[in-house]
């Protein structure tokens, strides 16, 4: 019986040895895990430096570099406590912090962001990436001063950065600074000349200051250059096609409204302004599908119902026109007594 039981208990050590060398041969290597992080296989890349993290827990860096992989998969809810976790047993660490930081922005957690990135910068000075972040979370909470404030503190690090620029012309345009906004966005263009979102709010900007001409023509290059892109954007049709309506040139709007309805067909602007262009031209029969959709998609659009009671009237739905317009005097009255807690609009034409 004795006999019995060693020969177990040695057969259970033996088993228990080649487990653990079968687990040692299967670990990647920090070189191999490397390997993988730099030919960019994410998915591989963290599942190896997971391993080793899990091998010898808070010894290496492998945690960071796993959520370096999440970040780039776009997996910010792991990374994020995967940063968490490193940071608790590296705190010094500025590239957790820093990156903790970022993951909370692309989170939409502005304020934890904001606080991670004071951290931060207590163990290494911002870079202009880094204030460029910082700006974003106060964009986010709708502070375009301190944002602005930011980015100029951005571009002393880094003159032309035409990211930078993009976003100080955005926040220029939030605050009206019309002019501050076509400065900035004509200088990033200078160092980044073919990227049509820049074009394109280079016309916004241009038409909020009344230069219809030089708007019309910044829209039409932002098209141009849309068309060669390979992600496609709305904005700059619909931002022209308004313009073109409003410049009471709707026939020559419809087909630029048309193709951003193409683009982007659950976009009540897009929907609405298209429908608008037929009422405009008397095709009633057209508008009303069109404004029955940026309905659907956003019930409380007090422009959408109005114009929907019109066209109803048109088409002589006296009954279906008598709905909207009272509904339409439901939906202002509630803006008029604050009650309608509706976010305010980042503007036309915001990325």
């Amino acid at each position: 019986m004795a006999n019995r039981i060693l020969r177990a208990a040695s057969l259970g050590i033996i088993w228990l040895a080649l487990g653990f060398a079968l687990a040692a041969q299967a670990a990647p290597s920090s070189a191999q895990a490397m390997e993988l992080f730099k030919q960019r296989q994410w998915a591989e890349a963290s599942a190896a430096f997971q391993q080793i993290e899990d091998a010898a827990p808070g010894r290496t860096d492998a945690l960071l570099f796993a959520a370096k992989c999440l970040v780039n998969l776009g997996k910010f809810s792991e990374a994020g406590a995967a940063l968490q976790e490193y940071r608790f047993k590296h705190a010094q660490s500025e590239d957790a912090a820093y990156l903790l930081g970022y993951v909370l922005f692309r989170e939409g957690k502005a304020a934890d962001s904001l606080q991670t990135f004071t951290a931060a910068a207590q163990l290494k000075p911002p870079t202009a990436d880094d204030l460029k972040i910082v700006a974003l979370d106060y964009v986010l909470l709708s502070d375009f001063d301190d944002a602005g404030r930011y980015l100029e503190q951005a571009l002393q690090r880094d003159p032309e950065n035409a990211e930078i620029l993009y976003h100080l012309g955005r926040v220029r345009y939030q605050q009206n600074r019309f002019d501050d906004a076509i400065a900035a966005f004509e200088h990033s263009l200078r160092v980044a000349p073919n990227d049509p979102k820049t074009e394109n709010n280079l016309g916004l900007s241009l038409e909020a200051e009344n230069q219809t001409g030089a708007a019309v023509a910044a829209y039409r290059k932002a098209i141009a250059l849309d068309q060669g892109a390979q992600v496609h954007s709305e904005q700059p049709y619909l931002n022209l096609g308004v313009l073109l309506t409003k410049s009471n040139r709707a026939a020559e709007a419809l087909e630029l409204l048309q193709q951003a309805a193409r683009m982007a067909p659950g976009s009540q602007r897009a929907r609405y302004e298209l429908g608008k262009a037929y009422f405009d031209l008397g095709e009633f029969e057209k508008a009303q599908p069109e404004l029955e959709a940026a309905i659907g998609i956003e019930p409380k659009s007090r422009e959408s119902h109005y114009l929907l009671g019109r066209i109803y009237q048109r088409l002589g739905k006296a009954e279906r026109a008598a709905q909207e317009f009272k509904i339409t005097e439901s939906l202002v009255r509630v803006r008029d007594s604050g009650e309608s807690g509706m976010a305010i609009s980042p503007g036309p034409g915001a990325p």
